[in-house]
């Protein structure tokens, strides 16, 4: 997917954010947010062609995905919640802002404008908005999703249905009733991870090899 389609992906995922706030024609962008030495908090970059439109912008952040040697391979969204911001129409950014001068690749001169997050509204699902600062609040208060991580799997609902299969298609010399996991090992789990027939108990080995 190109950089352009993957652009219009972007603004097509806030399209009901857009709707909500009576927002008919959005002046939508994409950019980096970044720490800037003797500044408070994360910037962002707006250029001068930018900013003098007059209007306000609507701006997701992204991180930018390269390659060993640095070529750009892709971006992501920066904010797991896909959050999207508002830089407020500011007919004098040209006095309040920092400006830097660069070159771009085409060879062309321009300006570009530091602005702090801190001053940008945070556009909500609802179509509401609120300020960077109580959006930050609001996500540092939220409680965190409990994840449990583990590298054992449910036996009981992923192994023991598997057992219960083979018994119907293959003569085995199983046990009468169905195992507990009481009495799995882990012997016998090492077996069942590996997938190879290293158990004590004959019955789990030739399950396993018909794997």
């Amino acid at each position: 997917m190109s950089r352009k389609e993957r652009e219009r992906e972007f603004f097509a995922y806030h399209h009901d954010k857009f709707r909500r706030a009576q927002v008919a024609d959005p002046f939508f962008v994409l950019k980096t947010a970044f720490f800037q030495k003797g500044k408070y908090g994360r910037q962002v970059q707006l250029f001068e062609s930018e900013l003098k439109r007059g209007e306000d912008i609507y701006i997701e952040f992204i991180d930018i995905i390269r390659d060993e040697s640095g070529k750009e391979q892709g971006i992501e969204p920066a904010y797991a919640d896909r959050a999207l911001f508002k830089c407020k129409a500011n007919p004098y950014y040209a006095e309040e802002y920092d400006v830097k001068e660069g070159t771009n690749s085409n060879g062309d001169n321009y300006l570009a404008y530091t602005v702090p997050l801190s001053e940008l509204m945070v556009l909500m699902p609802d179509g509401s908005e609120i300020t960077h600062n109580l959006y930050e609040k609001r996500k540092a208060e939220a409680p965190k999703e409990q994840v449990t991580l583990s590298v054992f799997p449910d036996f009981e609902e992923q192994f023991i249905p598997k057992l219960k299969e083979k018994t119907e298609e293959l003569s085995l010399d199983l046990p009468s009733e169905d195992e507990s996991m009481a009495e799995i090992t882990i012997r016998d789990f090492a077996a069942i991870m590996w997938k190879q027939p290293v158990s004590s108990k004959t019955w789990l080995n030739d399950l396993i090899k018909q794997q």
